[in-house]
């Protein structure tokens, strides 16, 4: 048992190493979508969202299911509790919130087993007006590893289905602001 396992831990080192060599710079997602709504509703409704409304379960990764916020997450300097249904929970920071134009974050002291892989994941938003009522929306997520093994990890095994997660939160964003019956069902 303990050579199999050993064996194990050897080819999980290989394989960061080989990742490390690669790519050393932090592994990211980065969804780009344009939504049929103007820039300020679009910000104005996507800051704040309810997060258990967007994030639903993808593969391993669990759905949200609340935060604890006590005032409407609009403000730099904000802290959160994010709970996700398997019991784990994050902190949230929200970082900058320049209005109609960007916002960013960071989500810290991960109690799932991410904890062994990520220091942090820092997210940012980019809203572009189109014109014509279009909008713009750049979102980028980067996950901070905690070494070089875990950087490989993460290219490996998570950020395929961390961009899917993100894909299906902008997609479920996206049917809201382009509907008033979704902007309606989701506060």
């Amino acid at each position: 048992m303990i050579t199999f396992l050993m064996t194990i831990a050897i080819t999980i080192g290989i394989t960061g190493i080989a990742f490390a060599q690669s790519n050393k710079k932090i592994p990211q997602a980065k969804i780009v979508m344009t939504i049929n709504a103007p820039i300020d509703s679009a910000f104005n409704y996507i800051v704040p969202v309810k997060l258990s409304h967007i994030f639903k379960k993808h593969k391993n990764l669990p759905a949200i299911i609340k935060t604890d916020e006590k005032e409407k997450w609009f403000k730099a300097g904000l802290t959160r509790t994010v709970y996700f249904e398997d019991g784990s929970t994050s902190k949230e920071t929200l970082l900058s919130v320049v209005p109609h134009t960007s916002f960013s974050y960071r989500i810290e002291d991960f109690t799932s087993q991410l904890r062994f892989l990520a220091k942090r994941i820092e997210g940012n938003w980019i809203f572009t007006d189109l014109g014509n009522g279009q909008t713009k929306i750049e979102w980028t997520y980067k996950i901070v590893p905690k070494n070089f093994i875990a950087r490989g990890l993460i290219n490996l095994v998570l950020l395929k289905n961390v961009k899917a997660l993100l894909t299906n939160a902008l997609i479920i964003l996206k049917t809201d602001l382009e509907t008033a019956d979704g902007i309606k069902g989701s506060r």
